[in-house]
């Protein structure tokens, strides 16, 4: 099995018939979904979400819950948020009181704009208006329900989209098609898209002009109650933004990951499948509301680190990272988010050249780190510092030269070739304390041999970030606590290793996996002419792991096999999360 290094580089959004003229869009999917994402979006591979509101005054919500979502958790009166609510502002404050209170009075556009840009961000995404459906801007349709008419009393998105033009960073503006308790949405769903929703949204995109457009609150109707597909032919068309702007897959119910532009994950897989060749997008915050949530302290804010791992982790698959803040009410940004972008910023100015225009690398999810690409360079992101030297197995590519790429003077490291590995000496620490990352100047495209060989105690471990995935439903998560193969919702899905077995024998098969109760099913396990039959076993919930010893197979020769795990049948939510399958000699 080979694996190539992925540069998922995006065409320019302008299409051109034979003729040279410029292709128009019609108002359907067959032709809409042809339009290229606008190269820029690949390239910046970095973005910063801002969620902020009428909700950043209370900015509160339980640890592990969206502050944004305030208003709509007051309505169960059983519920921390109301509990909170009546105990702090009384049981007949109503929501609405708290826009007069959101008066972003200590909001500097200039200085946002200058974190943004410093903190190596390539472009934002700012909430236009969230469910509670609050406008930063003078929409129509929105008296007395607006930054300019109450609280701030100013355009906020207009003096912050000024204040990024200033800057190399792209702007971009995140819209609510529905609103929880629009009296009109609630009624007559029709009437709100022609008369509120869709002027509103065009409203919006002429006034501005952004260069991305992240439409959300769409799942509750299909696609074409929204009239997504004409909103998006006058888009493409004849928007003043039609050339640049790039746009997600949130157009209605069913739509993620089939329609639109790039697909989009939520505390998700980052992008499902490694090195998948549609453009992606992960959203996450700095913490885990995207609204600020004043019960969140420090030790629920992901250090600088790990959200550099986030960022690696997501352009090594192929895909970008949209990194969530939440400012105050009073327009200040937390200083603690303000620290962790300027720490990504730090490590950017010296390393970004493997983070812009750069994509998946062939080492998909390596012991030592990640690895990111683009043609003629392969990125090595050192999670783990190796005592001696860093050893690529299978890498096919002749090695120019290696160095450290914060290292100004790019003094090389040596480099030698052994049997089927690279080996590159390292200094005895690493010069980053957060990522260190060691770049090769190669011929050609990264490419290397990803056949699984046989460890020195005669075991053979597969995992699940190095599986071939056949079918269209299961994937490989990553991230955080999952390194799994989940969302195995199709039994028709199957998946495979190849691997080489250099000590032949009678090995038991152990299978390393999660499945939560009601869901699972029965499934085979086939090599070299042998079948196991086993059945997923029911854990407390799809993140509990336990190992299964499922039976015993011979491998009586020397040489390359394939191992495969095909369902037979699922009952309930999916069949399994599978971690593992190791192979133990006897």
């Amino acid at each position: 099995m080979k694996h190539f290094g992925a540069v998922a580089v995006a065409l320019s959004s302008i299409v051109t018939a034979p003729g040279g003229e410029a292709v128009k869009f019609e108002a359907n999917w067959a032709s809409l979904d042809k339009r290229p994402t606008p190269a820029w979006f690949a390239e910046g591979r970095f973005g910063i979400f801002i969620h902020w509101g009428v909700y950043s005054v209370p900015a509160w919500a339980p640890k592990g819950q969206y502050a944004e979502w305030y208003w709509n958790h007051m309505q169960n009166k059983k519920g921390a948020t109301w509990q909170h609510h009546e105990k702090t502002y009384g049981a007949d404050f109503k929501y609405e009181q708290f826009a007069p209170m959101f008066k972003a009075e200590k909001f500097n556009p200039d200085e946002w704009a200058d974190l943004f840009a410093r903190s190596g961000a390539r472009y934002v995404v700012i909430t236009s208006k969230h469910h509670d459906g609050f406008c930063l801007w003078p929409a129509p349709d929105s008296k007395g329900w607006n930054a300019v008419e109450t609280g701030p009393k100013r355009d906020l998105l207009g003096d912050l989209t000024k204040a990024v033009r200033k800057t190399p960073v792209r702007m971009g503006f995140y819209y609510s098609l529905y609103e929880w308790f629009h009296p009109v949405y609630r009624s007559d769903t029709k009437r709100y898209v022609a008369e509120h929703a869709l002027p509103q949204f065009k409203d919006l995109v002429a006034r501005y002009a952004p260069d991305v457009v992240w439409p959300d609150g769409e799942w509750e109707q299909p696609d074409t109650a929204w009239r997504s597909e004409e909103f998006l032919a006058w888009l493409f068309n004849d928007s003043p933004c039609r050339e640049s702007v790039a746009v997600n897959d949130r157009w209605g119910r069913g739509c993620r990951g089939r329609h639109g532009g790039y697909y989009t994950s939520e505390y998700g897989d980052h992008g499902g499948k490694s090195g998948t060749p549609h453009i992606w997008e992960e959203c996450q915050g700095i913490g885990r509301s995207f609204g600020y949530n004043r019960n969140e302290g420090p030790q629920d804010y992901r250090t600088v680190q790990q959200l550099l791992h986030l960022l690696i982790n997501c352009v090594a698959n192929g895909g970008n990272l949209l990194l969530d803040i939440g400012p105050d009410g009073d327009g200040t940004i937390p200083a603690i988010m303000q620290e962790r972008l300027l720490g990504m910023g730090a490590w950017l100015k010296a390393n970004g050249e493997s983070i812009y225009s750069c994509g998946a690398g062939p080492f998909r999810n390596p012991p030592w780190g990640r690895s990111t690409a683009r043609p003629g360079k392969l990125y090595l992101h050192l999670y783990s510092w190796p005592k001696e030297a860093l050893e690529l197995r299978g890498l096919k590519n002749e090695v120019k030269k290696a160095w450290l790429l914060a290292d100004p003077e790019r003094k090389p490291l040596a480099v030698s070739r052994a049997d089927d590995a690279v080996r590159i000496a390292l200094p005895a620490e690493p010069p980053d304390k957060l990522v260190s990352v060691v770049a090769l100047d190669i011929e050609g495209q990264a490419e290397i041999d990803a056949t699984i060989r046989q460890a020195p105690d005669g075991s053979i471990a597969l995992h699940a970030s190095s599986a071939t995935i056949h079918g269209s439903k299961a994937r490989y998560e990553s991230g955080g606590a999952k390194d799994n193969i989940g969302y195995w919702t199709d039994p028709a899905d199957w998946v495979s290793w190849d691997f080489t077995v250099t000590k032949p024998g009678t090995f038991e098969v152990e299978v390393v996996q999660a499945c939560a109760p009601g869901s699972g099913g029965d499934y085979t396990i086939a090599v070299g002419g042998q079948q196991l039959e086993a059945k997923a076993k029911q854990t407390a919930s799809w993140d509990q792991y336990v190992t299964e010893k499922v039976g015993v197979l011979k491998l009586d020769r020397p040489g390359r096999y394939t191992l495969a795990l095909k369902p037979k049948g699922k009952t309930g939510q999916a069949l399994i999360n599978l971690r593992a399958i190791t192979l133990r000699p006897k």
